[in-house]
């Protein structure tokens, strides 16, 4: 799970790959909104010590961008993913304590 969070999300695996593409498809953002907002997302949780797994961080992100979707001018979904993130927190993830470390296969 790790491993794959490091992944930028055209190194993701071909499913994973179509199911961000639907759901990009449901909102205005472009593929580098979506990419960069991932990636905050998964730096947030690296420093709050957490992960969460690809269909999690994909439905998070999902709610964010509906939530601002009618915003005029559209806001950056970065920032509104960060905004979101720090008034609620993610509940649909885990601590990273106990997740395989990708470069020794064994749990950290």
């Amino acid at each position: 799970m790790i491993h794959e969070a490091m992944k930028t999300l055209g190194e993701l695996s071909e499913v994973e790959q179509e199911a961000w593409h639907q759901v990009m498809l449901d909102h205005a953002f472009d593929h580098e909104d979506w990419e960069r907002a991932r990636t905050r997302l998964i730096g947030l949780l690296a420093q709050a010590g957490k992960i969460a797994r690809e269909s999690s961080m994909r439905s998070y992100l999902s709610c964010c961008a509906e939530a601002v979707s009618v915003s005029t001018p559209l806001p950056d979904l970065a920032e509104a993913l960060e905004d979101f993130y720090l008034r609620c927190g993610m509940e649909d993830c885990m601590p990273a304590k106990g997740a395989i470390n990708p470069d020794s296969g064994s749990s950290s």
